[in-house]
């Protein structure tokens, strides 16, 4: 079957950005952002994406699959790792054609660290004509990736040449501000370009509503109250008018949006912040089933409930834990060096004989944290009984968080900032009827926060 020349064409080069916005929303995009295509972004060099995973949680993929690289340009034998983290892409031209790309993926190198692009010609109909060839015009300035996603985690592409309008209309955009190597396009024409200020100033705003009754905001953009205990969150994301999309986490122009619990302003007894929640792939745990593993390393429920089997307690690295006679490892990173050392690594649990009760895989914990936005806003929350439900209260001083990647999460483990704190229990635990209620959570007291970022600002906003 031939392929489509779909970049050369008239179309393509009489075509405008309201228009490519119109074919992408079409599509079910509800996001798009572009990059300015480097002389060595091409199918030869591969396009650079950024530098972690973390600056591309904007991207749904798979998760990363550990593979060896052949790579020269690390002479040591223990950073010859990869990753590869598929996604589903598809190319699409000026005229709102679609062409698979069942190839394209993602390659993490956290030996240097970086993320490239690649697969996304081969198997393809498309034809990117000379565009994408190094030996060609693949090293050309002027050409830029626009990139769309949808909340049925489709990935569309369309590449932009230096011959079409296009091209220059790209140069005089202004975009939203979301990292380093890709700007946001402005889909619903908010006119913001400095998304840290306008992020301050939307919780300044809240700040001064006062005390608010739960509310969670519905996909078709309606509020509506919410009573539950966990309605904090909720509540915020509302006030923020963030529409649940399925798309990574929700955002506020670009920016990941956590609230914590405090007993008064300024924060006091904040309570610890849930990093994620990822189901273990390893150990006994995997083979034999999570009601045999609560056997096997459980205890008897410490507050009298009868025939209930608990397994929790925190688990911190290279630290006994009593209660379940374990001690967490990280296998495969090199501490001294912040480095990850094999592919195949593992968060473990152990006993003292070594028997291996429960582990993640690196790609495991990865896929979970690469979903982290590289930057963050932690926002205090007092709550308070109103009526049959609740209300909060968030307060005026609140921190940035700026930069992170999987190795600093790591790290973070073996420094004990991050621990593992389960909530595993089985009711009726002897008879036929048991019932297993699970909840594997990696968590940080929220003083400890500063280390999973490059840069944590406390900022009053009443000051600011």
């Amino acid at each position: 079957m031939a392929k489509h020349k779909a970049y050369d064409t008239d179309a393509a080069k009489r075509v405008t950005l309201g228009k490519i916005i119109s074919i992408f929303k079409d599509l079910g995009s509800v996001k798009l952002y572009a990059k300015c295509l480097a002389p060595n972004d091409n199918s030869k060099n591969q396009p650079y994406l950024g530098g972690h995973l973390t600056d591309l949680a904007f991207i749904p993929t798979g998760e990363p699959i550990p593979s060896p690289t052949t790579s020269t340009k690390s002479r040591d034998p223990k950073r010859q790792i990869k990753y590869q983290v598929p996604t589903d892409f598809s190319w699409v031209d000026a005229d709102g054609s679609v062409y698979r790309a069942p190839n394209t993926k993602l390659i993490y190198y956290p030996q240097y660290p970086e993320v490239r692009l690649s697969g996304f010609l081969l198997g393809s109909q498309v034809d990117a004509g000379e565009w994408m060839n190094r030996y060609k015009k693949g090293t050309s300035l002027g050409r830029w990736l626009i990139i769309g996603v949808t909340p049925k985690k489709m990935v569309y592409g369309y590449l932009v040449t230096p011959e079409c309008q296009l091209s220059n209309e790209l140069e005089n955009t202004k975009f939203l501000d979301i990292g380093s190597v890709f700007g946001q396009i402005d889909l619903d024409g908010i006119g913001v370009t400095d998304t840290r200020a306008a992020l301050l100033n939307k919780l300044l705003q809240i700040h001064h509503m006062g005390w608010i009754f739960g509310q969670r905001l519905k996909g078709d953009g309606s509020r509506i109250d919410y009573k539950a205990l966990n309605g904090g969150g909720y509540t915020l994301e509302s006030l923020l008018d963030i529409i649940p999309n399925g798309i990574s986490q929700p955002d506020y122009l670009g920016w990941e949006v956590k609230q914590f619990g405090v007993s008064e302003f300024p924060q006091k007894s904040p309570k610890p912040t849930t990093l994620m929640a990822p189901e273990p792939d390893g150990g006994i745990y995997k083979t034999r089933g999570a009601t045999e593993f609560v056997r096997a390393f459980g205890y008897p429920d410490k507050s009298g409930i009868p025939d209930r089997i608990n397994f929790g307690g925190r688990h911190s690295a290279k630290a006994f834990c009593k209660a379940t006679s374990l001690t967490l490892h990280v296998e495969g990173f090199d501490e001294e060096a912040g480095q990850i050392t094999d592919a195949s690594g593992a968060i473990t649990l152990r006993n003292d004989e070594g028997t291996l009760a429960v582990s993640w895989s690196f790609a495991k914990i990865m896929n979970h944290w690469k979903r982290k936005h590289a930057q963050a806003v932690y926002v205090p929350c007092m709550m308070r009984p109103a009526g049959k439900g609740r209300e909060y209260h968030y307060g005026s001083q609140i921190e940035l968080g700026v930069g992170t990647d999987f190795e600093m999460f790591l790290l973070a483990t073996l420094k004990r900032a991050v621990y593992y704190d389960p909530g595993i229990k089985l009711e009726n635990a002897s008879s036929d009827k048991s019932k297993l209620k699970v909840r594997s959570q990696f968590r940080a007291n929220h003083r400890d926060l500063p280390t999973l970022y490059s840069d944590m600002y406390l900022i009053d906003l009443l000051e600011s």
